[in-house]
Parts: C-alpha cells; structure tokens; sequence
C-alpha cells in the first residue's frame, strides 16, 4: 500500500478516494462472500452506472417499485469499494446488488468462481465496446 497523497490511496496499483474507502475491508476483499445469486454491475467511473443501478433496481425489486422512490440508490445497490453508510454486506438479504468500478484483478476470489451474476457496461472487462452487453443478462437474443 502506498499513499500517494492525502486524497487518493494506492492499493495494489489501484487508486481510491481516502475519504470514503475503508482500507481494511480492501484488504480483505479477496476474501468476501459471494452468493450464487449476487449480481455486481462492473462499470468504468461515469459511464452510466446510476442507470445502470437503477434498471436493475427495478427488475429486481419489481414488486415494490415504491421502493425505489423511498430508498437512495446507494443503499439499494451500494457499491462495494466504497461502503459509504457502512452497512454489513453478509446481513443483506438475497439477491444482493452491488457495483463497482474495481478492476478484474481486485475484485473477490469468489466471483471468479461462483455463479454470481456479472453486468458490465463499458468495464474494465469487456474486450469490445459494445453497449448491449450489459443486457445480455436479462434479455437474450430471440
């Protein structure tokens, strides 16, 4: 770990915002849960990722579409490097939403091996640039 500044802190060849990243949680996120049933939407910074929060709020959340208006969208799909209101993501209650800008060598050990599902729009893990793919989830081709 090399703190580059006050502002941003270097984890593993990675910046992230100091004042609102938990440095021991990073240090433990290769080690994080993930549940069969875990979505994690992988976006690059400012790419559409409330968009993206917000679609998948409401496939998931379909029946309580109320909820959406009453509950912030951080604390329906927060993200998972930044856990801003610190709450226990083990306690969440299944299917857990998250998002992320972490790049595919940072992100749990478990995801790369469990059936979570993974919903990329423009990431760090696309090899094209095609904005589809982010649907590819939710509606397949006829």
């Amino acid at each position: 770990m090399d703190n580059t500044d006050q502002y941003l802190l270097n984890f593993k060849g990675y910046n992230f915002s100091l004042p609102v990243v938990d440095v021991d949680f990073l240090e433990n996120l290769e080690d994080f849960e993930i549940r069969d049933d875990d979505v994690f939407i992988v976006t690059y910074p400012k790419s559409g990722t409330i968009w993206a929060q917000q679609i998948l709020s409401l496939i998931y959340f379909e029946g309580h579409r109320s909820r959406t208006e009453i509950v912030k969208t951080i604390d329906r799909v927060p993200f998972l490097e930044y856990n801003i209101h610190k709450m226990d993501f083990l306690e969440r209650p299944s299917p857990r939403l998250f998002c992320t800008h972490l790049p595919y060598y940072l992100v749990p050990k478990g995801l790369k091996s469990k059936k979570a599902k993974v919903c990329h729009r423009n990431s760090l893990w696309t090899f094209g640039t095609n904005r589809n793919t982010f649907f590819k989830f939710f509606f397949p081709a006829p």
